[in-house]
């Protein structure tokens, strides 16, 4: 019986020793490598050691941006520092006690790793990428076009250009293999463009009425309206509103107190005079053929159009708008002389909107395109 438990007790021993050995050796030849699995973007590093796979990931890694020509170096140092808190996760780290470490190796998952566990530290690439935009980015310059001088003068334009920070960290997150990575920059057509603006070669309107010049404090208000109006471009589509381009009749803006007709009767108001610029511009736009949204009339007749032909205006109140449905670009031309009010529209001729065969007016236009009321 005795025999019997000695026995029992060697076999006991023996096997303790073995499994002991086992895990020693295993220990010994697992503890720096890779567990069977670990997987890197496809690729299987099974067996290599920390500094392998560290290595390794870090070369997965692109190392610039590019974009015509220019190379933009990125920078991983907080992604390094999260590689190696998951690196912390798959090896064992040695703890100073021999068992322990024993321990925690037996302790290591023994299924596939993969390096979806840890992701790249986004906030950091971003941060390049916005210092890198400040180099990529162009504004947009748009065409442009004035009257001057008897002619139109036109300056091209410019695409803009603006570097897809959050598309070129796809890119970076998606296609960590490559290691330079072309930027995504998105093109910003310039509104209106160099083609809109050069299609603008016809007279759809032009129209003069005439003022009194001895009346300064009235020509003076007539003379800022113009100002406001003159150059302006309204795209195709869009509504043109007097009121909103001329914008609030005060003295702080210049304007001064003239006769103003309310209710059939004639009173001074700031701004006084400046429906002769909305009527003169309604008057064009008819010549245009132009879509009307909104025209009023005065309640008393007035000089400068004939009667019914008016436009009035009151900020807050009563508006000239129309639509520019032409198929282009419209320019407006304001031109003030000792005694008159000139307004011409450039834009884009068509059959419904022919070009005008002569500049007209009220109670005469001028004789010709070329030369100023008299």
């Amino acid at each position: 019986m005795i025999k019997t438990k000695l026995f029992i007790l060697a076999l006991l021993f023996q096997l303790c020793f073995t499994l002991g050995l086992g895990t020693v050796v295993s220990y010994g030849n697992t503890r720096d490598r890779a567990p069977s699995g670990l997987m890197v973007w496809g690729e299987d590093l099974t067996g290599l050691n920390r500094a392998q796979v560290s290595a390794l990931i870090r070369e997965k890694l692109p190392t610039a941006v590019t974009y015509e020509g220019q190379v933009y170096p990125l920078k991983w140092d907080k992604t390094y520092a999260e590689i190696e808190l998951w690196l912390d996760r798959v090896y064992p780290v040695t703890t100073g006690s021999w068992f322990e470490d024993v321990l925690q190796n037996l302790a290591r998952p023994s299924d596939v790793t993969s390096f979806g566990s840890i992701s790249l530290n986004q906030a950091e690439i971003f941060e390049q990428l916005q210092a890198f935009s400040l180099k990529i980015n162009q504004p947009v310059r748009s065409a442009t076009i004035s009257f001057a001088d008897g002619q139109l003068k036109k300056s091209d334009g410019a695409a803009g250009k603006e570097l897809d920070i959050e598309a070129t960290w796809l890119k970076i997150s998606q296609e960590p293999q490559q290691k330079q990575v072309e930027a995504s920059v998105n093109v910003i057509p310039a509104k209106p463009s160099t083609s809109d603006i050069n299609k603008i070669v016809n007279n759809l309107g032009d129209y003069t009425t005439y003022f009194n010049p001895l009346d300064k404090l009235r020509t003076n208000n007539v003379r800022l309206a113009a100002l406001a109006l003159n150059n302006r471009l309204i795209p195709p589509g869009d509504v043109f509103s007097f009121n909103e381009v001329v914008g609030e009749r005060t003295e702080a803006s210049g304007y001064s107190p003239s006769v103003v007709f309310v209710n059939q009767s004639m009173i001074k108001d700031i701004g006084g005079g400046i429906c002769q610029d909305s009527s003169t511009l309604y008057q064009a736009v008819l010549q245009a053929n132009l879509a009307i949204e909104e025209r009023h009339s005065h309640s008393l007749a007035v000089s400068y159009v004939r009667r019914g032909q008016d436009a009035t205006v009151a900020y807050g109140i009563l508006d000239f708008r129309f639509r520019n449905n032409t198929k282009g670009y419209l320019l407006i031309s304001a031109r003030i002389g000792p005694n008159w009010l000139r307004i011409r529209l450039f834009g884009v001729a068509d059959e419904k909107h022919p070009e005008l065969r002569k500049p007209e007016g009220y109670p005469i236009g001028p004789e010709s395109w070329d030369k100023d009321p008299k």
